[in-house]
């Protein structure tokens, strides 16, 4: 398949922070709201990571990991680095042409 017109990791990462912002506040409990507002100034990140194989269970198609890129954000772990506490797994539509994201929200 040729993909040329594909936006960029970078932008797929703005994007997804920008949808969870807005979402976050009807999503997530409010004690959740409340530590990613006061904590992501020092822990918090949205990153980029391996699209998972769980995501066609959650979407109903498969998911070509080519036009499809998985943000997770949360909050990093100081000790090891690693984003431990995460808030929201997103997938997200590269083609510019075909918007589409689906996010799964942390539950407690």
């Amino acid at each position: 398949m040729d993909t040329p017109n594909l936006i960029s990791y970078d932008d797929v990462i703005d994007a997804a922070y920008d949808i969870f912002l807005e979402m976050a506040s009807d999503n997530l409990e409010p004690a959740d709201v409340l530590l990613f507002t006061m904590q992501f100034d020092e822990r918090g990140a949205a990153e980029l990571v391996e699209t998972k194989d769980d995501w066609a269970e959650h979407v109903g198609f498969d998911v070509d990991k080519e036009i499809y890129a998985e943000v997770r954000v949360g909050l990093v772990n100081e000790q090891s680095d690693e984003l431990d506490d995460v808030f929201a797994r997103l997938l997200v539509s590269r083609d510019p042409d075909n918007k589409f994201c689906h996010i799964l929200w942390k539950r407690d």
